[in-house]
């Protein structure tokens, strides 16, 4: 029986330490592929569309393999708010957030890769409702000054300086931060890949 080898399909920093600190052993590799715009699909499909085509891109360039990839999106009023193309694009989507409820969207997939045969195991999009409290806009041009949210889609990072802007999160903490563990580590488990606790 050939050894079956878990990889994640994204190089995002905060979805490798999440695994890790799972306990899970895992490879890292890129998809290099265009992803659908928004407005075509809506944010559901784009990011369903989205985590699939990551996950079937990495299939192609391995075997004997469960892979794992995800597309996150930030929803306000109905409009995608993605990573802010400069510092002013940033503080802009931040005033737009303040004192208003907004939805992060994390859709993932679960692959499998066997004798040149992909499957997928799982997919399922996990919905977060988050609260911002109310801020004045120097607070949020002090953050911007951090670049913490220049490569974040809605910029902010809850699991980082941009906590403080979080009054209450309705759903899955960790699927804001990137990945739903508590669906991904069921659907990993599905696919056979079990965390080596320590």
């Amino acid at each position: 029986m050939k050894k079956v080898t878990f990889i994640l399909a994204s190089s995002s920093p905060r979805r490798i330490g999440m695994l890790k600190e799972q306990g899970y052993l895992f490879k890292v590799i890129k998809p290099r592929c265009s992803e659908v715009a928004c407005h075509i699909r809506g944010a559901r499909g784009s990011a369903l569309h989205n985590s699939k085509i990551k996950g079937l891109y990495v299939g192609k360039l391995c075997d004997n393999a469960v892979i794992l990839s995800a597309d996150t999106v930030v929803v306000l009023n109905n409009r995608i708010l993605g990573k802010p193309k400069n510092v002013k694009d940033a503080l802009k989507m931040l005033k737009k957030l303040n004192n208003k409820t907004h939805s992060v969207l994390t859709a993932y997939t679960v692959l499998a890769k066997n004798n040149g045969k992909i499957k997928i195991v799982d997919e399922k999009i996990v919905e977060s409702k988050v609260h911002f409290g109310n801020f004045s806009d120097q607070d949020y041009i002090d953050y911007v000054k951090t670049k913490e949210p220049l490569d974040k889609a809605g910029a902010y990072a809850v699991q980082g300086l941009g906590a403080r802007f979080v009054k209450e999160v309705k759903g899955s903490y960790s699927n804001v931060v990137g990945l739903p563990l508590f669906e991904v580590m069921n659907s990993l488990k599905k696919a056979g890949v079990k965390a080596p606790w320590k």
